[in-house]
Formats: structure tokens, C-alpha cells, sequence
């Protein structure tokens, strides 16, 4: 900014032969006088001069104040929207939006080889009929922020929520290892399957009696994952015959388990126990798919993916266990079985 103290040639002028003449003493009194009245005159220009600066000063200080009190309240505004995005995301997908790694546009899209998990609540829709819609919303969400929680620890990501039905996959990052993720995906259906027994119990505190069972269907092959939709709108999701399979899987599953397909088991074999289930026909796959029922988990995986004991370093806490001859799936029979094991085990060291 230019300043406002400014001097005319002539007055600069005469300063300047004033100054020249009193460092020669060349100065009668009378030109004194005068100096000293031309140069009161200046100094008072001056001033005022100098008030006009610091007014513009002062005036400057309070509007860079005022834009950052506006911008400070614009990245407030938008922080709080950037949080409110993070609950419609996964946090996979919220970290590469928000990293810029993630193409917007529709069209952008690339295969990956995937591991894909359906689930659904067994009886839901009944359940629907008989329970008031506001109870009823606390008890779904209760049961998805659980899924979405242990999906989460197990780095899954969630491609949508319909209803009580619930849509993850695992590997749509360029350097993901599929085997890594077929894995990830089975140890997560085996958390969820063992968290039910505590969200059941929850679940009767809204006065519900609904015996809580999922069915889970995971299959793992190549899909296309993008960005599908119009100009305006788009969804971050995955298409292909794979993620038909393994949707299929789901509906064929019995109340309480886990179907898994024969590429996932190959993946998979030494983390749990199957039992052959034949081989299915689905519209659009040529070919049809091997199937396998997963009944009980190696000693490997058991303490990460269920919790009905947790054990510690005097002992164990034991959590809810509800059994059914009728209704109590293979799995679920094997958890129950290996924490029973556990706490006899654990009861037998402190008697010796």
C-alpha cells in the first residue's frame, strides 16, 4: 500500500536548502524565523499524515479480523459437514474421498478381485408386525451399528444397509491381497454370527422375544467396483456375477450360518471347519458353484471371532449363553462347546 505521507517537489525542496544552510551557518534569524514557521507547518502536514495512516492501519486490522472470524466460520461449517458425511460412509471409502483418491464421476469403475457378504436377520419381516416402529427402529439399529462395528474392526466396507439386510465387501484397494481379504471377510461373518447372542439379550429389553439369527452368504471372485449412476447422483458400489453368487449364498444359508463358496474355502481352509453342501445353479453364472457350509472355527481364529468367554489373567468372564436343540445352529453349538471347554479348563487350574 502507498503511503499517504507525501511531499511536494517544493517543499522538499526548501527542506532541503534549509537543512543545506544551517549545516553552513549561513542562517540570519529572519530566515530562521521562516524555517522554523515552514517547518512547523510541514510537521503538522506530517501529522496529519501520519493520523491518516493510522486510521487506514486501524481500519485494515479490523476487516482482516472480520474475514478471519468468516473464515474461521466457514471451516467450522465445514468440518461439521464433513463429520455429519462420515455416518453415510464407510470409513474405507470416507478416508479416500475425503483423500482425494476416489473419482467422483460416474463411469469411473475397475475389477477387482473381491471377497462379497450378504446377511440377513432370520424372521425379520414377521417381526415387523408385531413390534411398534419406534421400538422396532432402536432394535435394528442397535444390530447394524454392531455389524458396522465389527465390520469395521475387520476392515470391511459397507456397500449398503436394505432394511435388515446388509451388503460388505473387502479388496476394492489397488494393492489388497485377496487371500488376505477372503479371510478377513470369514473371521468377520464368525464375529458378527457370535455377537448375536448379546444383542438377543439387548433385544429383550425392548420387550422383544425374537430369537436373533442371521443368515450369511460370502462368495469371492472378480466384480466391478465404481461409481455407478446418473450425472447428478452417483453410488459407490459393486456389480458382476460374483456379487450374485454370493447373494444367493445368503438365501440358500441355513437360520445361523455361513455359506461360503468353493473360492472362498480354498482361500480359507485352514481357519475353519465345512461341511459340503452340494452345488447350486445361478441365473447369469454359467457354471455352478460349489458350496460350503462353515460349522465351527480352528483354534487359531476362535478367541478373535467369538466372545462368549473372555478370558483373563485370574480368570474369565462368561457372557449370556441361550441354547435351543431345536433352533441353535452348528455353529453356534461349536462356540458354546469351545467356551464351556475353556471355562472347565480355567475352573480345573484353580482347584489344583
Amino acid at each position: 500500500m502507498e503511503s499517504p505521507i507525501q511531499l511536494s517537489d517544493e517543499d522538499r525542496g526548501r527542506l532541503q536548502r534549509l537543512v543545506a544552510q544551517l549545516g553552513e551557518g549561513e542562517l540570519s534569524a529572519e530566515t530562521l524565523r521562516s524555517g522554523a514557521t515552514e517547518l512547523t507547518q510541514l510537521a503538522e502536514q506530517m501529522g496529519q499524515d501520519l493520523d491518516d495512516l493510522a486510521l487506514m492501519y486501524s481500519s485494515v486490522v479490523e476487516h482482516s479480523t472480520g474475514l478471519e472470524n468468516e473464515l474461521s466460520e466457514r471451516n467450522d461449517q465445514i468440518s461439521q459437514l464433513i463429520e455429519k458425511m462420515r455416518h453415510f460412509l464407510s470409513p474405507q471409502l470416507y478416508g479416500r474421498i475425503t483423500g482425494g483418491t476416489v473419482d467422483a464421476a460416474a463411469g469411473s469403475h475397475q475389477r477387482r478381485n473381491l471377497s462379497v457378504f450378504f446377511s440377513d436377520i432370520v424372521g425379520f419381516t414377521e417381526l415387523t408386525d408385531t413390534v411398534e416402529p419406534e421400538t422396532l427402529s432402536q432394535m435394528l439399529n442397535s444390530y447394524l451399528d454392531e455389524m458396522a462395528r465389527i465390520c469395521d474392526r475387520w476392515g470391511g466396507t459397507i456397500d449398503k444397509f436394505i432394511g435388515d439386510a446388509v451388503m460388505i465387501f473387502f479388496g476394492d484397494e489397488e494393492q489388497a491381497d485377496p487371500i488376505q481379504c477372503a479371510r478377513d471377510c470369514v473371521c468377520m461373518a464368525l464375529e458378527m454370527q457370535s455377537s448375536l447372542g448379546a444383542l438377543e439379550e439387548k433385544w429383550r429389553g425392548f420387550g422383544s422375544s425374537h430369537v436373533l439369527r442371521i443368515r450369511v452368504g460370502i462368495n469371492s471372485g472378480y466384480c466391478t467396483v465404481g461409481n455407478f449412476g446418473s450425472s447428478s447422483r452417483v453410488d459407490y458400489t459393486i456389480i458382476g456375477g460374483n456379487v450374485n453368487v454370493a447373494a444367493r449364498l445368503e438365501h440358500q444359508c441355513r437360520p445361523g450360518g455361513i455359506l461360503i463358496s468353493g473360492s472362498t474355502y480354498a482361500m480359507v481352509r485352514d481357519l475353519v471347519e465345512v461341511q459340503s453342501m452340494g452345488m447350486i445353479q445361478v441365473k447369469g453364472v454359467a457354471h455352478p458353484v460349489e458350496t460350503y457350509e462353515v460349522t465351527g472355527r480352528r483354534p487359531e481364529v476362535t478367541a478373535k471371532t467369538h466372545h462368549l468367554l473372555v478370558e483373563h489373567d485370574t480368570g474369565f468372564d462368561m457372557h449370556s449363553i441361550r441354547f435351543d436343540s431345536q433352533q441353535t445352529s452348528t455353529l453356534e453349538r461349536e462356540a458354546i462347546r469351545d467356551s464351556l471347554n475353556r471355562a472347565l479348563a480355567r475352573l480345573d487350574e484353580g482347584d489344583s
